[in-house]
């Protein structure tokens, strides 16, 4: 947690105190206005989902394209991760990888604002960034290079994955987000080594809120059965939220009857009281930061 705090801090300053400068250097606001910012964030994406049709592949990719508001987001819940108010995803998946594949390849899906990628980087490993949004990537090329990391991004609108070339992939709140999950799944396989590992969750929301409309799906069972149809096995889940998978080929005899099994069991009958189970005893690391950001923005408000 410590080199994750360092991960964010500059020039000696506070986490909270160097997120804000991060952002007010970059999009020239004041500090005061960044922190509102950060607040209010999900009703500036609302704002900015809004601002155009998002039906189509177009519309939503014009969204990535222009987003602004996931920046203030994303950077001001790492700050709420490093102080104990939302689940630390990125910690808990660096732990994991140190185990499994210690100065391996690393692969950050969805990497934001660049925050997993210097952790990763900083603990050895070789760190690649990769995100359909532009302002995102912009944005952690600047803030990664100011707080003296070295990182590779990738613009997924543009450029591909190599082929089994990584050891590990985290995917931290970001496959829920892709338009086409199935393509995505067989995607990651390949980039994967043989025997290489993914580390995920599952943000699904309900449809017809516009807090959740850039969420494109609303059963994580559903999901975790096609993830595991494109030839991923789960091994572990890491305080209830990350889910780890190995990567097997996705042919063969043992495949197939796990495959098999899996359909039972994920999309049977008895997949409504796994749900329940789930949505009971496993809040999602979003639904931490609802809590935070309220208690944050309580706490803040007493310390200016």
């Amino acid at each position: 947690m410590e080199l994750f705090r360092d991960c964010l801090r500059i020039d000696g300053l506070d986490v909270r105190a160097c997120v804000l400068d991060d952002l007010s250097r970059y999009y020239h606001f004041p500090p005061e206005e960044c922190r509102s910012r950060c607040l209010h964030w999900e009703e500036l994406s609302v704002n900015e989902w809004r601002s155009a049709d998002r039906s189509t592949p177009e519309g939503l990719q014009d969204f990535y394209n222009s987003i602004e508001s996931w920046s203030f987001d994303l950077l001001w819940y790492a700050y709420l991760q490093s102080c104990g108010f939302g689940f630390p995803s990125s910690v808990v998946a660096a732990r994991w990888a140190l185990q499994k594949c210690p100065g391996g390849n690393h692969l950050d899906f969805g990497s934001g604002v660049g925050v997993t990628g210097q952790l990763f980087g900083r603990l050895g490993f070789t760190s690649t960034g990769a995100d359909v949004s532009r302002p995102l990537l912009e944005f952690a090329r600047w803030r990664v290079q100011r707080h003296g990391d070295s990182a590779t991004f990738l613009d997924l609108t543009s450029q591909t994955l190599p082929s089994a070339h990584f050891d590990i992939v985290t995917a931290t709140d970001s496959l829920v987000h892709v338009p086409d999950f199935d393509a995505t799944a067989r995607q990651l396989h390949q980039a994967i080594k043989p025997g290489g590992w993914l580390m995920t969750n599952f943000d699904v929301r309900p449809k017809g809120a516009d807090e959740s409309a850039w969420h494109l799906y609303d059963n994580a069972l559903d999901l975790e059965y096609r993830l595991r149809r494109a030839g991923f096995v789960r091994r572990a889940k890491l305080g209830g939220i990350m889910l780890c998978y190995e990567r097997v080929e996705p042919n063969g005899a043992i495949h197939q009857i796990r495959t098999i099994r899996d359909k039972a069991v994920l999309k049977g009958p008895a997949s409504n009281l796994i749900a329940m189970r789930d949505r009971i005893r496993w809040p999602t690391p979003r639904r931490f930061a609802r809590l935070a950001k309220r208690v944050a923005s309580k706490a803040t408000g007493r310390n200016r």
